[in-house]
C-alpha cells in the first residue's frame, strides 16, 4: 500500500469524525489558518520489518499525525483544550482499513493508532502549546503504524 493511500485513509477518517467543527487545512495543502481552525499534517517515518515469511514480509511504516489547533491569542487554555481532547479521542486506539473506516478485525488493519508496534505504546498527546500572535497554537500528536506486505 502506498503513502498516498495512507494519507487518503487518515484524512477520510478525520473528516468524518471532526464533522466540520472548524475549518481544516489538509495535509500538504496551502491555506491560511484562521481563529478556531486546524491543520492536519501526516509525517511518515521509519519502516520496520514486522514479520519474516516465505513469500511476503509485513512492513510497519511508523508515522505521526499532527493536528495544529489555532485559537485566539490571549484567550486562555479553555479556548483550545476542548478541541485537543476531541482530537486525542478521535485517534486513541483506532484501527482503520484502506477506506478510512474504523475496524475491529486486525487482519484487515491498514493504519493503527495507539499501536503495540510503537514499542512504548504511545497514544495521542499534546506536544506543544504556545502563543504566536494573533493565535494561540497547540499541536496534538497521534502516532500510528501503517502495514504493508513486501
Amino acid at each position: 500500500m502506498s503513502y498516498e493511500l495512507e494519507r487518503a485513509s487518515i484524512e477520510r477518517y478525520f473528516a468524518a469524525q471532526w464533522s466540520a467543527q472548524t475549518p481544516v487545512i489538509w495535509d500538504g495543502q496551502g491555506g491560511e489558518p484562521s481563529t478556531n481552525s486546524v491543520r492536519l499534517t501526516i509525517q511518515s517515518g521509519a519502516v520496520l520489518q514486522g514479520s519474516i515469511g516465505r513469500d511476503q514480509n509485513r512492513m510497519d511504516h511508523v508515522g505521526m499525525v499532527t493536528v495544529t489547533i489555532y485559537t485566539t491569542g490571549g484567550a486562555g487554555s479553555n479556548a483550545w483544550r476542548g478541541y485537543a481532547e476531541t482530537i486525542t479521542d478521535i485517534f486513541h486506539g483506532v484501527t482503520l482499513d484502506t477506506a478510512g473506516i474504523p475496524i475491529t478485525q486486525t487482519a484487515d488493519a491498514f493504519v493503527r493508532f495507539s499501536s503495540p508496534q510503537l514499542g512504548d505504546r504511545r497514544h495521542p498527546y499534546i506536544a506543544a502549546s504556545f502563543a504566536d500572535a494573533p493565535f494561540h497554537i497547540t499541536n496534538v500528536i497521534a502516532p500510528f503504524v501503517r502495514y504493508s506486505l513486501k
